[in-house]
Order: C-alpha cells, then structure tokens, then sequence
C-alpha cells in the first residue's frame, strides 16, 4: 500500500499541507514541537480514528480552530480510494471512503498502519499493553472476526470484574466459563498469528547478518516468545479455577489472555535488563517489519509504517542499519527525525529517489532538494 497524496488542515501547529510523498522512505525533519510528529499523527488518526499518543481526539485540533480535516489518496494492488476524516470539536468523527460513509473497521482495513514511538520507550521498554495492542493489530488484519472476538472478551472480563468486587456472585461461575471459553479461543488466535510473526521476525534476523560482520550480538542473539497471560502447561479455564482465591482477593481477574506479551530474551534474560537503548530499538523496528510481512503474504500489499523519533538513543552504526531495513522491507515509511539527523540520513542514502526528505519550518512543510 502506498499513501500518493496526504493533505490536513487544522492539525495542531500546521494551518495546511499537501505531500506527495515517496513511495518507500519519507523521512521529516525538524526543531522540538515543530509538528513532525503531528505529521505522522495525522496518518495514523485516519487509519484508526484516534491518535497514538495520550489525550483526547480534540487535542489535534488547532487552537484557534473548530475542526480539522484530512483526505489521504493511496493505493493498494488495483484499488484506488480517497480517505476523507473530519474531526469538529466535542464532536465525534465523520469518516468517508470514496465520498461514502465509513465505519472504524472499514477504514481500519482500508487503511492499514502500524506506528511505532521511540525515545526513551519502545516496544522492549514499553508496557505489556503495548504489545499486547501490536499481537491484537496483526490477528485482526489477519482474520478481522478476531476484533469481535476480542471486544467479547474484553466485555466478559468487566462482567466478571465486576461480580468479584460484588457481594452478589450468583452468576460469577457462569461469567467464569464463558470468560474461559471466549479466553481460549482468542488464545488461539493470537498463538497462530505469534507463529507467524517469530517467523519472519527470525528470517530478518538471518537478513541483517548480510549487511555486516559486527551487527551487535545482542540484536543476533534475541529470540521473541509468546506469553500467554497465565502459566504453561495448563488451558485457560483450569487457570481461572486455580487463581479464583486470590481473583477474589484482589477483586479482578489475574490471569488470561489481557495479561499476554511478547517477551524478548537472551540466554533467558530480559533483554530489557542487559541491552542498550541503539539495541532495543532494532528489536522494536525488526517486529514492526516482520508484521509488515506476515501482512504482506495475507493481503499481497505491505501496510503504512510509521516511526516517531526513529533516531534517538541510535549510535551511528545503527543508524545505517535502520536505514537498510526500512528500504529492504519494501513498505512505505514515514519517520521524524531531529533536524540535525539531515545529513546522516543524506549519506545513507543507497539511491536518493528512495528516499524524500522534509523539513518544517514554523509551521510551514518544505520538501528538501536532492
């Protein structure tokens, strides 16, 4: 999938723009709070009406103004289609594939992203939640039925939640079993698609041991598991039963597939514990791309990817990595960067049509020449 035309009027700092952006790496440059990361919000909030950093959706709209709009062009294979969403304050959205109204799910799948944050947080360093939510994106673009059986399980949890912190549990073993039946079934699915994902995880692992003979051991040597929320050996259901005291104790449910994650180790250790921040985000942008793929061979397109703060922590032999995986990974990316990165990311460069460049400039977008 490739974004041809991005416009936005009234994002937070930027009055108006239109890109036309490159079809693999658009990377944009620019001082603290110059609206680099407003750029990439405005992708994500039309690929899932919301924004992928804190606050509530009116946040993204200008200061001086009522309402914001958006319209992103793509294509993807053979199809076509303009993406419209208009967003007023203390309103909620109005969303428009090809001049129709839309639904979230109809522009979660007309418009498939994946956003990654760096810094100081990245998937190794961030919550469970967080990568909890990238297992949740990818079985649901893998089979969509996936989001209704999570928003079952999700429903049934809050009842049960509920009913431990009630003195009335008449029904709570009711609540129970059908917790533990939903809980499996979604298991399964996230299991089938983690399969998928160590995969090609393992296979960009051999990939980037061809670039160089001194890629870090601790990138070589990092393995990614699947926890599934409660201990092996046991199915979901003979966990609630064995956790029931201290759920009732606690008043809420401790076990199940809300405490799954994905773990990266090393020799068994939390990588977390042992690695540096340059190491930690290679591990982070390996799993984004290796969802990229397990995309790519379901639906025959890769989806958009999008990296705020891509360099930071990032030592300069890392920084050349990244590069070569976004432009090996074939998908579209776009990624903010401090200004002071523009002229590393020239000399990186393997050929200077793949890769456009952006500053912003008090408010103002302005495509860099070559």
């Amino acid at each position: 999938m490739h974004i041809n035309q991005y416009s936005a009027s009234n994002i937070r700092g930027l009055k108006f723009f239109t890109l036309m952006p490159a079809r693999q790496i658009n990377v944009i440059v620019g001082k603290n709070n110059a609206g680099k990361t407003t750029l990439l919000e405005g992708i994500y909030y039309c690929s899932s009406l919301k924004s992928f950093k804190s606050g509530p959706a009116d946040s993204l709209i200008m200061a001086t103004e009522k309402k914001l709009q958006i319209s992103i062009k793509s294509s993807k294979i053979s199809d076509i289609h303009t993406l419209s969403i208009e967003k007023k304050l203390n309103s909620v959205n109005s969303a428009k594939i090809n001049d129709k109204k839309a639904t979230i799910k109809d522009v979660m799948l007309a418009m498939p992203v994946i956003a990654l944050t760096f810094g100081t947080e990245n998937a190794v360093t961030q919550s469970s939640e967080y990568r909890r939510g990238l297992l949740d994106w990818g079985a649901f673009h893998v089979e969509p039925s996936y989001l209704s059986l999570y928003k079952q399980y999700m429903k049934t949890l809050k009842q049960r939640n509920n009913l431990l912190k009630s003195t009335t549990t008449d029904s709570l073993q009711f609540w129970t079993e059908k917790l533990g039946s939903i809980g499996s079934e979604l298991d399964v699915k996230r299991s089938l698609y983690f399969e998928l994902l160590s995969q090609e995880y393992s296979n960009y692992i051999d990939l980037i041991q061809t670039y160089s003979d001194d890629v870090y051991d601790d990138i070589k040597n990092t393995t990614i598991s699947y926890h599934r929320g409660w201990e092996p050996g046991i199915d979901f259901s003979e966990s609630l039963s064995k956790s029931y005291t201290k759920d009732s104790a606690i008043k809420y449910t401790s076990v199940g597939p809300h405490r799954g994650d994905i773990l990266f180790t090393k020799d068994n250790v939390g990588i977390k514990d042992i690695s540096s921040m340059s190491t930690q985000i290679i591990l982070s942008l390996l799993v984004v791309l290796s969802q990229s793929e397990v995309f790519h061979v379901k639906h025959g397109f890769r989806p958009i990817i999008l990296i705020d703060d891509i360099f930071f922590g990032i030592d300069d032999k890392n920084l050349k990595l990244v590069i070569n995986l976004l432009l090996d990974s074939k998908a579209q990316s776009f990624v903010s960067a401090p200004d002071l990165y523009k002229e590393k990311i020239r000399s990186l460069d393997k050929d200077s049509r793949e890769i456009r460049l952006y500053e912003i400039h008090n408010g103002v977008i302005k495509e860099e020449s070559k």
